[in-house]
């Protein structure tokens, strides 16, 4: 056996038990913080959904992006949202990420749910979105909760 050849089976070992003791990440964890009400033009609603984010590994973790689709109950989707924000959640810490959601179909989701003359004017959402990174596979998450919907003018 010539020399280069005996010492990649003596490393072979070494890199395995490597591999083996180095410890596994965990994953971060995104949960929707709110979901507010932000200005928008008259045809559309806004609001503004806060992810927080939380990381417990044992060192930072950079993230470059995230997207939520807002859905009725029934699974229509009435909105979307995307932002180019980069980031990084810190050791065993978190951070917030706003994302802008816009809701174009505004009467029709009135119409949908009979919100014309209603006194409790909340209406039951569903926001799904990923948070995109480098140093991870895109993460998915799910919300579910109510939105409170302005009167008409």
């Amino acid at each position: 056996m010539t020399l280069l050849r005996r010492l990649c089976l003596a490393l072979i070992p070494l890199l395995l038990l490597a591999a083996c003791a180095t410890p596994a990440r965990v994953p971060l964890r995104v949960n929707v913080a709110t979901v507010e009400r932000a200005e928008g033009a008259s045809m559309e609603l806004r609001f503004i959904a806060r992810l927080r984010v939380q990381n417990a590994n044992d060192a930072p973790v950079e993230f470059n992006g995230a997207s939520v689709e807002l859905l009725l109950a029934d699974g229509k989707t009435i909105g979307t949202g995307v932002v180019d924000t980069r980031g990084s959640v810190p050791r065993f810490g978190e951070t917030f990420v706003d994302v802008p959601v816009t809701v174009s179909a505004l009467g029709e989701v009135r119409q949908a749910i009979g919100l014309y003359g209603a006194p409790d004017r909340k209406l039951d959402t569903v926001l799904k979105g990923r948070l995109s990174g480098s140093s991870f596979d895109d993460l998915r998450f799910e919300w579910r909760g109510e939105l409170a919907m302005p009167q008409p003018r």
